[in-house]
């Protein structure tokens, strides 16, 4: 057969596998979040101890700022922090030992030398092996690892969004100091959020603090910083939350812990959502570091 023939079947033959996976990849999540959405009767759970959403409605004052909780590692018990993920509270442990952190070099590929250095570059496996970290991860949360990303680059920051898939965050600081904010989940029904290939934003939101308004809007959020050794304990995939870099080319591993609460805007968001399994496909089969301009909500991360 010619060689420009072969190229032709190839290309048709691979296009078409791609295209059954994404179809396969799409059912999937739609048959695992449509049930878990009709457990949530479309409704949005509460962290306790908060002013209501309702309290805007009523002149309530907006915009607060709410302490998050700042855990030592030497003085957790077991059930301490299982408390804060069945809340969806957002939590910072710190002072963890640094050899828990060992089996991350793993994880850690040394990055393209044509890498674009403004971008955030996304690092991605599923189920580490992570050794002293999951047994940790066990006896003091009760979940293991689906998967990890590692990120770094020269981003700045990015829009304010709840990722998509259910899932839990356990989020490590090996390197640099961030900026965050993250919305308890039951203000979610106050803001616009508009859907996205792998999250939903906050539409009237930027990737810089430049627009921050829409913080107003609601009864208020935790805001606070993360440096090197921290681990930031939240429910990704039903708190709204935002990054701001504030050193250069921070390393972050974040770890997705195993966990079905998540929010029902993001679990409809999921459902039949053709672009999101196109997206997850090509993390699946990518296998090499990825480029995302953090600066727009469209389009795919493409390979490096």
């Amino acid at each position: 057969m010619p060689r420009r023939a072969f190229a032709w079947v190839y290309g048709y033959v691979s296009l078409g596998l791609y295209r059954c996976l994404n179809v396969v990849v799409m059912g999937f999540l739609t048959s695992l979040e449509f049930p878990l959405l009709l457990t949530t009767l479309g409704r949005e759970t509460t962290i306790p101890g908060l002013p209501p959403a309702s309290s805007m409605k009523s002149g309530g004052k907006g915009g607060q700022r709410f302490k998050i909780a700042e855990l030592e590692a030497s003085e957790l018990e077991p059930s301490t922090l299982r408390g804060y993920v069945r809340r969806s509270e957002p939590c910072i442990v710190k002072n963890c030992p640094p050899a828990m952190f060992a089996d991350l070099q793993k994880y850690s590929p040394e990055i393209p030398a044509d890498a674009p250095k403004d971008k955030l570059l996304i690092d991605q496996f599923s189920l580490p092996r992570l050794g002293s970290m999951q047994e940790w991860l066990f006896k003091y949360v009760g979940k293991r690892v689906l998967y990890l990303a590692r990120f770094s680059g020269g981003y700045k920051g990015g829009y304010a969004h709840i990722d998509s898939f259910p899932s839990y965050n356990f989020y490590y600081v090996k390197r640099g100091r961030k900026h965050v904010y993250i919305v308890p989940r039951q203000y979610n029904p106050l803001l616009k959020l508009v859907g996205g290939y792998d999250s939903v934003f906050v539409g009237d939101d930027k990737a810089d603090d430049s627009s921050l308004g829409w913080l107003e809007t609601i009864p208020g959020c935790y805001e606070f910083e993360v440096g090197e050794g921290d681990i930031l304990l939240f429910n990704n995939s039903a708190c709204i939350h935002k990054f701001l870099n504030l050193t250069q080319n921070p390393e972050i591993f974040t770890m997705r812990l195993v966990h079905s609460d998540s929010s029902p805007t993001t679990l409809w968001n999921d459902c039949l959502n053709w672009e999101g399994a196109k997206y997850f496909t090509g993390i699946m089969t990518m296998g090499k570091t990825s480029a995302r301009d953090t600066a727009s909500i469209e389009g795919e991360a493409p390979a490096v």
